[in-house]
């Protein structure tokens, strides 16, 4: 009997550990895909980098002065002005945290910018290998 136990407990152990690895394997490619096009387009002015990572029937939301509002991802790309911020140097961007289940994952991101804090919470989606953000919503904190 406690050799049983004892195999039941190492599989357990073992499952947990492949779990976790599958996970590390997940979150690093989720924010993978934030970091090289999400912040290089932030960084550069250029929304050029989000073509192909945003699905084109993505969308973006967010509350301003109680409304809500909403922007395709096509808009929200054609939006960037091609030309980094002139306080580039000043901004800073973090992925605060991933969860990945599956082929589902959710990205927290922090903007913190001279004059503001953005919050931005994305849902991204696996298909074929690559991970595309198919939502963005955020909160803007003045500083």
């Amino acid at each position: 009997m406690r050799r049983v136990s004892f195999v039941l407990v190492l599989l357990t152990i073992a499952s947990f550990g492949l779990a976790a690895q599958q996970s590390s394997a997940g979150d690093q490619a989720v924010r993978k895909t934030i970091e090289e096009h999400y912040f290089k387009a932030q960084s550069t002015g250029n929304g050029e980098a989000l073509r192909g990572t945003f699905i084109e029937e993505g969308r973006m939301m967010w509350v301003q002065n109680g409304q809500l509002r909403t922007r395709t991802s096509t808009e929200y790309i054609s939006g960037f002005r091609g030309q980094p911020p002139a306080d580039e140097e000043k901004r800073k961007r973090r992925v605060v945290m991933t969860d990945v289940t599956g082929d589902v994952a959710v990205a927290k991101v922090e903007l913190d910018f001279p004059d503001a804090l953005l919050t931005d919470y994305f849902t991204l989606l696996k298909i074929g290998d690559e991970w595309k953000i198919v939502h963005k919503s955020f909160h803007r904190s003045m500083k």
